[in-house]
């Protein structure tokens, strides 16, 4: 898993928990919003159902009061009361909370308009007060009555209402809970998720880094956790298994060279101790090979030395060109002519163009090459056979091929034939060697911003082309 991708999942997990969280509250707190308006709205039934009570009580009375007394201020108030009581039945009929108790406000307003249409034909009449108010108690009552029931209706509707706010309260604690209990396992999941899959493997990453700089050149960072830190884990092994296949490489080629320099040597020594102070020098026919000889053997302990020092120039960022203008046919034909006197077993060709061939370089290092490109030749060369070095112009860049007759390189061996340290298996058979002259030569050709080039088949030769600009 990546870490975008844990990131990712985290936060769509805690966004998908944030926004279930926030729907349910959201829709706990509509659906209580409704009831507690639909719980207020039949409280102010309830209230105008008792002003109602109130009102006909008191229009009873006032009534009672006006038959009795015939006095003006009691038919007032009996007359408000009446329009008291059409007022707070129009606004009940008009403002209905629930249809569940039609019928029963349908009864109570029959009723009351029955007993107020009564009370109305009461005041009109001509009779005796007694007898005018002899039927009025019971129309009274039985409009009461239903006032009284259409209450008790009310008071049920809203115990039912109150009881379902009551529940939707405990809902919404409990989404609110669970939601909290929700967020805070999402939270703990994803800080988990993290730790296992990011801060514990970064931990044993580091701990194998200090290992390392402590050096246990053994420490390994152990492949786990996110993909990131697995790549990182898996670089840092490579580069550690690198460096200690460099390292073995390393000490491997110091016993190389030491190994290779001891013959030289022991031949210079040999050479020396029969050349002796104490001694007669021997005639000139026998001293001149032996001078010859340890001046090839000096030249084959420089050369080692310079392709070591090279390589720590180049390694180290050290390496400088001072360049300058001078002609390739010129370059070529020094280096051949300093290789003529000791390659007298070899047959040394030159190819020139008529023109000379101007070249922006460092002639030093290109001498270089060149001399390592020709001392191979002649190395790997059977003794007789030839070595070309060719100098031509193609195009925008300078081209210096030198071709032999040796013992050639395979094709799948071409591909690693520049690598530090690195040696074919035909080479390594006809000569010693370090490795490190054409890895050498390689990168002081691209410093240059050139390249070299080679062809070559098993048992048929080889042509190394060293091509710059022009």
């Amino acid at each position: 898993m990546k870490l975008k991708t844990l990131a990712a999942a985290s936060t769509a997990w805690l966004a998908a928990l944030a926004l279930l969280t926030a729907s349910g509250l959201t829709l706990s707190t509509a659906h209580l919003d409704r009831e507690v308006a639909c719980l207020f709205n039949l409280v102010r039934e309830v209230r105008s159902i008792m002003e109602l009570e109130v009102h006909l009580l008191s229009h009873e009375r006032e009534g009672a009061r006006a038959a009795l007394t015939q006095l003006p201020e009691h038919a007032h108030a009996r007359d408000a009361a009446g329009r008291e009581l059409e007022r707070w039945l129009a606004d009940v009929r008009e403002n209905p909370v629930t249809a569940d108790n039609a019928d029963a406000f349908k009864a109570t307003e029959r009723e009351v308009k029955r007993y107020l249409a009564a009370r109305a034909q009461a005041n009109g009449t001509a009779l005796p007060v007694a007898g005018a108010e002899a039927g009025l108690p019971e129309e009274a009552d039985r409009a009461f009555a239903a006032l009284e029931h259409l209450l008790a209706a009310k008071l049920d509707e809203a115990r039912i209402a109150r009881e379902r706010v009551d529940e939707m309260n405990r809902l919404s604690e409990a989404v609110s809970l669970g939601a909290v209990a929700m967020l805070l396992a999402g939270v703990l999941l994803a800080l988990w998720q993290l730790s296992k899959r990011a801060y514990r493997p970064l931990l044993a990453i580091r701990a194998a880094i200090d290992r390392y700089g402590a050096g246990a050149v053994d420490a390994r960072a152990p492949q786990g956790g996110l993909d990131e830190l697995r790549e990182i884990a898996v670089a840092f092994n490579e580069m550690a298994a690198a460096l200690a296949e460099q390292r073995r490489k390393q000490l491997g080629i110091l016993a190389s060279v030491a190994h290779d320099l001891r013959n030289p040597l022991a031949a210079l020594k040999l050479t020396v101790d029969r050349l002796r102070p104490d001694r007669p020098l021997p005639p000139e026919e026998r001293l001149r090979p032996m001078l010859a000889r340890i001046g090839k053997e000096a030249a084959r302990c420089d050369r080692m030395l310079t392709d070591l020092m090279d390589v720590a120039r180049i390694e180290g960022g050290e390496i400088e060109l001072h360049h300058e203008t001078r002609d390739a046919c010129e370059l070529a034909r020094e280096v051949v002519e300093l290789y003529r006197p000791t390659a007298t077993a070899h047959e040394l060709r030159l190819s020139l163009p008529e023109e000379p061939v101007p070249l922006r370089c460092d002639p030093t290092r290109i001498e270089q090459v060149l001399n390592n490109l020709v001392a191979n030749a002649i190395k790997y060369s059977p003794e007789g056979g030839a070595v070309q070095v060719a100098v031509a112009r193609e195009g925008a860049e300078v081209a210096i091929a030198v071709a032999d007759q040796g013992v050639g390189i395979a094709a799948e061996d071409q591909r690693r034939l520049f690598e530090r340290y690195w040696r074919a298996p035909s080479s390594s058979r006809v000569a010693p060697g370090v490795g490190l002259g054409l890895w050498a030569a390689r990168r002081i050709v691209e410093a240059h911003g050139g390249r070299i080039d080679v062809t070559s088949a098993a048992g048929e030769g080889s042509t190394f082309t060293l091509r710059l600009p022009f």
